[in-house]
């Protein structure tokens, strides 16, 4: 009965933009009182780190950056609290917190931006969370977490350049070499560094002694989808000719609050899932990453811009063996024959937590000084 109701309220079009308004509204101030009580600092002798725009929806990689971020953060800072605020606790809501946050920053307190693609114009409200935050804590030690930028609109980003270039005190780390020369023309005020995807310091932290088999399609399903599901289906069947084939996405079903609580134990379980297989197929950046995790080799498909790809380059001449970008799927398809034929052993050392993570905060204080 429930469920009838609420389709027949979703088929009045009047009904159902009063239900969503409505929806929208209770979520809004169920995330407002969840989350004000976190900012009420008033009486500490410590600094504290804010870390905004945790990932709040069931993708696995952008997760998997708010665990390794966490992780990080307790390694390189273990006697200093953190705060943790959604992005829409703070902008995209009838009820911001953005004056309690200016309320409870202290002088020497530290801004930490969740990394992503959320340097951009392409969706979601991540850069106008930026911007509002650096508007009212102009002064505040900022570390922007690795970005891809990219702007469809000009005048968006001359807006974001502005703004960031506005700001007294913020290292901001590029993910990829686009982005970064990207960033240096845009940002010219900023100290800026080409700096990894955090969730690479994953790999070699796993060893896995399966019998692997088959290869696996991890293939995205939204605006950054470059080839057509029937293209892919077409090269999933000439690779069933050669081994068993199977198609994930690290976007998964189910209740994302339950996602969002056990978000290591999803990512885990990822991982143990891409180590029963010879090779993965991918659009998918994270995809990319936790197949490095796994140990298993992976090609990487183009998508419609240059995340992905151009990511890559930061494997060459640590994991060449493992990493294969293909310009297209007739190559992806020549590339599966040969990677296959390769004798692996599956175990990668690590590499990016000691030449980069271990470095940052050094590298962000003296950032900061220069």
């Amino acid at each position: 009965m429930r469920q009838f109701l609420k389709k027949m309220i979703l088929k009045n079009k009047i009904s159902s933009t009063i239900a969503l308004t409505a929806r929208k509204y209770f979520l809004d101030a169920k995330l407002y009182y969840s989350t004000k009580p976190r900012l009420k600092l008033s009486e500490r002798n410590t600094r504290v780190i804010f870390y905004l725009g945790i990932p709040a929806h069931s993708n696995l990689g952008d997760l998997a950056q708010g665990v390794c971020i966490r992780h990080w953060l307790k390694k390189n800072y273990p006697d200093t609290p953190v705060v943790e605020i959604e992005t829409n606790a703070l902008v995209n809501t009838q009820f911001s917190l953005l004056k309690n946050l200016q309320a409870a920053y202290r002088k020497g307190d530290i801004i930490v931006f969740q990394s992503g693609y959320t340097t951009t114009d392409l969706g979601g409200y991540a850069d106008e969370m930026h911007q509002a935050v650096m508007n009212i804590l102009p002064e505040a030690k900022m570390l922007m977490m690795p970005q891809t930028i990219f702007f469809k609109s000009k005048e968006n980003e001359k807006r974001t350049s502005r703004c960031y270039n506005s700001i007294k005190n913020m290292l901001f780390l590029a993910r990829d070499r686009i982005s970064y020369n990207m960033a240096l023309e845009m940002f010219p005020d900023l100290p800026v560094k080409q700096f990894p995807d955090i969730v690479t310091t994953l790999i070699g932290n796993y060893s896995f002694i399966y019998k692997r088999e088959g290869i696996l399609f991890c293939c995205r399903n939204d605006s950054e989808k470059y080839y057509s599901n029937e293209e892919i289906n077409k090269l999933m069947n000439k690779c069933h000719k050669l081994c068993k084939v199977d198609k994930t996405d690290t976007t998964k079903p189910g209740r994302t609050s339950d996602i969002l609580k056990n978000a290591e134990e999803y990512i885990k379980r990822e991982i143990d899932t891409y180590a029963h297989y010879e090779l993965i197929i991918t659009d998918r950046y994270h995809g990319t990453i936790l197949s490095l995790v796994a140990g298993t080799p992976v090609i990487i498909i183009k998508t419609t811009d240059h995340k992905v790809t151009t990511g890559a380059e930061w494997f060459h001449g640590v994991y060449d063996d493992y990493v294969y970008v293909a310009g297209s799927l007739e190559d992806a398809y020549i590339l599966v024959e040969q990677i296959l034929r390769k004798p692996l052993d599956h175990n990668l050392q690590p590499y990016f937590e000691k030449e980069y993570y271990d470095k940052l905060p050094v590298i962000f204080e003296q950032a900061l000084k220069g």
